[in-house]
C-alpha cells in the first residue's frame, strides 16, 4: 500500500521510472508517508542511518561503488540542515546525490510553528536543480508535481553528474485528514518519465527517434525567431522533404520554407471534426513563444500525440501538459541531424497537403491581405502590411496590434519583430527605434495608443532617424479588454481597465520633429500610407489613425466568419425536428431556449 498523498505517489512512481533504488533514511515523522511506502515496495533497498550528516556521506559511498544515483531522505526542520556537508561534497565530486526533504506547509513560515525552517534553498548553491513538490489537490497540481519532479531527476545525470534537491510538502490534515498515516493506494499512478536526447547520446538512440518520425505525421510549432541564413533554410528544407511534416508558423516566426504554413487564421476556423483530422502523431515545439492558436486547438487532444520540445539548454517546456520528451540541441542542429537520418525525399506529403487544404480555404490563397474590410484598426494594419516596401524592417507592438497583424502576411523578405517574450506593452517603441537606428532600413512600427503613450520617451532621444515610420492606431483606450473580459461582464471596463482617454499624439510628435499625418476613414488611411512608404523623406513620419474601439473589436471577431466551417445542424434545429406536431408554441420556445 502507498501513501494517500499525491505528491508522494508522484515521487515514488518516478523514482522507479528513473531506476533509483537505494534510499538512505534518517529517523523522523514528516517523511513517514514516503518511507513507509518504500518499505512496502520490493523495488527499493532502504537503509537506516539516524544522523543526517552521516547518512549523506554513507550515500556517497554507495554512489561511488554502484555508479548510480542514490537518495537520502529526512524529516522537516533542522534535520534538513545536516545534509549541507554531504551536498557540498557531492557537488565538487560530481556525484548524483538525490536529497529528499519533507517539509511543512509554507504557510507556516515564521509563525512560531515547530519544525519549520526555510529549507527549500538550503543547498541551492551546490545543487543542479531545486524543486518543491506541492500538495496535490487537483489535476493541475498533479501535472505540475509530475513535471518538476521529472525535471529534477533528469538533472542528476545530465551533463556533469551532481546533487539535486526535491523538497516535498507533507501535512497531517491537508489535503486529506491524517495524510501522514493513511496508506490506502494499492498501485502507483503511471507517470510518464521524460526522456532527454542529447548530442552525447549514441547514434542508435538518435536513429530510434528518426524511425518514429519516418512513420508519423509531424507538426512542428516554430515559435518566434530571427531570420535564418540561406544555408539554415536549406537545412530545414532537407528535413521537410524527407518527413511527412508541416511547420506551423506565424507572422513573427520569420520562416518561409517548403512545407511551412501560417496557421494563425486556420486554427480559428476549424470545427472538432477538422481538428481531429489534423491532429498529429508527433508535435514538436521549438524557439520562443508562438502567437498561433495551435496550442488551443490541440491541448484538449494531448492523448493523441507525443510532444517533443527542442531546446539548446535541454529544458522542459510543457504547454500541452503531457510531459514531453526533450531533444537537447539547437533547432538547426535538430533539422540537420534528422535530415541525415531520414530516407529519400517523400514522393508526396499527405499531412502537409491536408493542412494546405484548410490554408487555401482562408481568404485568397490563404491570405487575408486583399480581403474587403470595413474601416477599423484591422483595416489600418492590413493596408500597412500589404503596401510595405520589400526588405523593410517591421516591428509590431504587443496586445491588439500583434493579434490583428497576425491575420496578414508581409512579403517574405520583410523581417518581423515583436516584444513577445513576456507579452507586455512596455518598450515596443524603444526596441523599434534602437533597431531602426542601427539597421538603416526603411523601418515601420505598428502600435496601439496605450502602448505608444506608455513608451513616449522612446522618441525623446537623438536616434530617431528619417527612416522611421510609425502607425499609431488610436481608438481612445485598450480595445483588447472589450474583447475579454468584455463590457457585458464589466460595465465599467472603460474607466480603469481599458483606460479610456481623449488624447492625441500630435503635439508631442510634432515637437519631436515628425511629419504628422492623421486619418479617420479608408481614403485618408490609404493616402497617408502611400506617403509613408516613399523612400525619401526629410523627417520621420507618423500616422495617427483614429478608429472606434467597438468597431475594432467587431472587425477582429468577425474577420474569419466567412471561412469558418459550419456544423450541418445546430442544436436548435435538432430540437425543432424532434418536437411533436401540435405542441404549444411557448413550450417549443422553452425547449429551444434550454437547447441553447
Amino acid at each position: 500500500m502507498y501513501s494517500s498523498l499525491g505528491n508522494v505517489q508522484v515521487l515514488i512512481s518516478l523514482l522507479k521510472k528513473y531506476n533509483i533504488r537505494h534510499v538512505v533514511a534518517s529517523a523522523g515523522t514528516r517523511h513517514t508517508p514516503f518511507i513507509h511506502s518504500l518499505e512496502q515496495d520490493d523495488f527499493f533497498h532502504t537503509y537506516s542511518v539516524v544522523d543526517e550528516r552521516s547518512a549523506s556521506f554513507f550515500a556517497l559511498g554507495i554512489i561511488e561503488e554502484k555508479k548510480e544515483p542514490v537518495a537520502i531522505c529526512c524529516t522537516s526542520g533542522t534535520a534538513a540542515a545536516n545534509y549541507v556537508s554531504g551536498a557540498n561534497e557531492a557537488f565538487y565530486q560530481q556525484l548524483p546525490l538525490l536529497i529528499l526533504t519533507a517539509d511543512r506547509n509554507h504557510y507556516y513560515k515564521f509563525q512560531q510553528e515547530e519544525q519549520m525552517i526555510p529549507q527549500e534553498h538550503l543547498y541551492s548553491d551546490v545543487c543542479k536543480k531545486v524543486v518543491t513538490l506541492p500538495h496535490v489537490r487537483d489535476e493541475k497540481d498533479f501535472w505540475y508535481a509530475s513535471r518538476i519532479c521529472n525535471e529534477a531527476l533528469l538533472e542528476l545525470t545530465t551533463g556533469e553528474n551532481g546533487p539535486v534537491h526535491i523538497n516535498y510538502i507533507v501535512e497531517n490534515d491537508y489535503p486529506i485528514n491524517q495524510g501522514i498515516v493513511r496508506f490506502e493506494k494499492e498501485t502507483l499512478p503511471n507517470i510518464k518519465r521524460i526522456d532527454r536526447l542529447s548530442l552525447e547520446d549514441s547514434n542508435e538512440k538518435w536513429k530510434s527517434y528518426a524511425e518514429k518520425f519516418k512513420n508519423s505525421k509531424i507538426l512542428i510549432v516554430y515559435g518566434q525567431n530571427t531570420p535564418l541564413s540561406d544555408a539554415e533554410i536549406k537545412m530545414i528544407e532537407e528535413f521537410t522533404n524527407k518527413y511527412n511534416c508541416v511547420i506551423s508558423t506565424d507572422i513573427i516566426s520569420n520562416l518561409h520554407v517548403n512545407h511551412s504554413i501560417n496557421t494563425y487564421s486556420i486554427c480559428k476556423t476549424l470545427n472538432q471534426e477538422e481538428k481531429n483530422e489534423l491532429s498529429p502523431d508527433i508535435l514538436i515545439t521549438m524557439n520562443a513563444n508562438s502567437i498561433s492558436t495551435v496550442k488551443n486547438v490541440f491541448a484538449p487532444m494531448k492523448e493523441n500525440f507525443q510532444h517533443i520540445h527542442v531546446s539548446s539548454k535541454g529544458e522542459v517546456s510543457d504547454p500541452f501538459k503531457c510531459l514531453p520528451d526533450v531533444i537537447a540541441c539547437s533547432p538547426i542542429t535538430f533539422f540537420k541531424k534528422f535530415a541525415e537520418l531520414g530516407n529519400d525525399n517523400l514522393p508526396e506529403h499527405s499531412y502537409y497537403n491536408l493542412w494546405n487544404k484548410y490554408y487555401q480555404r482562408v481568404g485568397q490563397n490563404g491570405l487575408l491581405n486583399n480581403e474587403e474590410l470595413n474601416y477599423s484598426a484591422l483595416y489600418v494594419a492590413q493596408q500597412l502590411i500589404s503596401k510595405m516596401p520589400n526588405n523593410s524592417l517591421f516591428h509590431i507592438a504587443n496586445s491588439m496590434s500583434i493579434r490583428m497583424a497576425a491575420f496578414f502576411e508581409p512579403k517574405e523578405d520583410i523581417n518581423v519583430y515583436c516584444n513577445r517574450g513576456t507579452n507586455g506593452i512596455d518598450g515596443s517603441m524603444s526596441a523599434f527605434i534602437g533597431q531602426a537606428h542601427v539597421s538603416g532600413k526603411q523601418s515601420f512600427l505598428l502600435i496601439g495608443d496605450l502602448s505608444f503613450f506608455y513608451d513616449m520617451n522612446a522618441l525623446w532621444n537623438k536616434y530617431v532617424g528619417k527612416n522611421v515610420r510609425i502607425v499609431v492606431m488610436n481608438n481612445s483606450g485598450g480595445a483588447i479588454f472589450y474583447n475579454y473580459p468584455g463590457e457585458n461582464n464589466i460595465p465599467t471596463i472603460g474607466k480603469h481597465i481599458a483606460a479610456e482617454h481623449t488624447t492625441s499624439i500630435k503635439d508631442w510628435v510634432v515637437s519631436r520633429g515628425f511629419k504628422y499625418l492623421s486619418a479617420t476613414n479608408k481614403e485618408e488611411v490609404n493616402s497617408a500610407i502611400e506617403e509613408m512608404v516613399k523612400q525619401d523623406s526629410d523627417s520621420p513620419i507618423i500616422l495617427e489613425a483614429f478608429t472606434e474601439k467597438h468597431e475594432d473589436i467587431n472587425a477582429f471577431r468577425s474577420i474569419l466568419e466567412p471561412y469558418q466551417s459550419k456544423e450541418k445542424e445546430t442544436i436548435k434545429q435538432k430540437i425543432w425536428h424532434n418536437i411533436p406536431e401540435g405542441m404549444a408554441k411557448d413550450v417549443i420556445r422553452g425547449l429551444i431556449k434550454k437547447g441553447q
